[in-house]
């Protein structure tokens, strides 16, 4: 809650009552499991002429943009209209909400987001405007925390489902080589493994998906410059990512160059990568997505990194699985701390 309330305050403005309320005065535990599906969100507002006129338009150009780091065009989300008169019971389970209601006697717009308030997992933002006018303004300097909390709702949503299948060898093995813990599905399995490097595979009839974790001492923040991610990320995959006949193998698929950008992710600064891959000398391709960032107890940076593989079918719920799990990425020494603190 309390990263929550920190990026709703850096992008908000200042005159916005913001409340950021995480289901602390209930029994969250009562609640029956949310529905909808993967990267889906119900969107209500005031009526179908809102939803058909401008509010409508900006709401879906936002929430429906392109995924970045695809090979083909895929939305952000899948968005469901529900008019506020017809936003029952039934709807209230969806996992992702996102409400817009007008109301004239607030003098100022009023924001509020709850986890599980209905169902479980599930996050609720909800906007109160004075008037459809100022909508826009409040829309556009919160837009992007209203999707980042949906995007973490994702991803604790798929962790969730992991949590009861994961691999617990593989999660033993991370644990005792390399001094980390991650939610591995039992659908994976270890490829590879050195001392600074290892690769987890998933390998079903129609698609694949990896995960790489590799490690190399760190001295300075030039580890985080841009040409150098990308020519050490071509250097792991030549060496340890063959292609399917000699001499091939994975590198970045540089005719669309990957977008870059610096995050907090869990504490930590990182870089977060988000690209294509292709193989030398093969025809094979799809998404990557990758995280950066440094162990400071042990003067390591660290990467980690999952691609999928899935051609001429959608990719975005397969690399959105791989991000969560790649959230789930923990050093031992951050576990420690969390539970001394419990």
């Amino acid at each position: 809650m309390k990263n929550m309330q920190i990026l709703f305050g850096k992008l908000a403005m200042a005159s916005f009552l913001i409340f950021a309320l995480a289901g602390c005065d209930f029994d969250s535990s009562a609640l029956q499991p949310s529905t909808g599906k993967t990267n889906e969100m119900v969107v209500v507002t005031p009526g179908e002429a809102y939803w058909n006129g401008k509010m409508g338009q900006v709401i879906k150009q936002y929430f429906g943009q392109e995924v970045p780091g695809l090979p083909q065009s895929e939305e952000m989300f899948d968005i469901a209209h529900i008019p506020e008169d017809n936003f029952s019971k039934l709807f209230k389970t969806h996992h992702n909400i996102f409400i817009v209601e007008i109301n004239p006697d607030y003098k100022k717009p009023f924001l509020e987001t709850k986890a599980d308030l209905w169902a479980k997992p599930q996050r609720v933002v909800k906007m109160v405007v004075p008037a459809e006018k100022d909508f826009y303004d409040a829309f556009a300097k919160n837009k992007e925390a209203f999707a980042e909390l949906f995007n973490e709702n994702e991803r604790h949503r798929a962790n969730t489902a992991f949590a009861t299948i994961q691999d617990f060898d593989i999660t033993g093995m991370l644990r005792d080589k390399y001094q980390v813990t991650m939610v591995v599905p039992k659908s994976f399995y270890v490829a590879t493994k050195a001392d600074d490097f290892v690769w987890m595979r998933r390998e079903a009839e129609l698609f694949s998906q990896a995960i790489m974790i590799w490690y190399q001492p760190y001295s300075d923040t030039s580890a985080f410059d841009y040409n150098r991610l990308l020519a050490v990320r071509d250097s792991i995959t030549r060496k340890y990512i063959p292609g399917p006949s000699d001499g091939t193998y994975m590198k970045i698929a540089m005719q669309e160059p990957p977008l870059a950008r610096r995050i907090d992710f869990k504490g930590h600064f990182a870089v977060e990568m988000r690209g294509l891959w292709d193989v030398e000398g093969d025809f094979m391709g799809g998404p990557f997505l990758s995280y950066t960032f440094v162990d400071e107890p042990n003067s390591r940076l660290v990467t980690i990194d999952g691609y999928a593989y899935n051609p001429s079918h959608e990719k975005r719920n397969l690399v959105r699985q791989l991000e969560a799990m790649l959230y789930t990425y923990q050093f031992n020494s951050d576990r420690n701390n969390e539970q001394k603190a419990e």
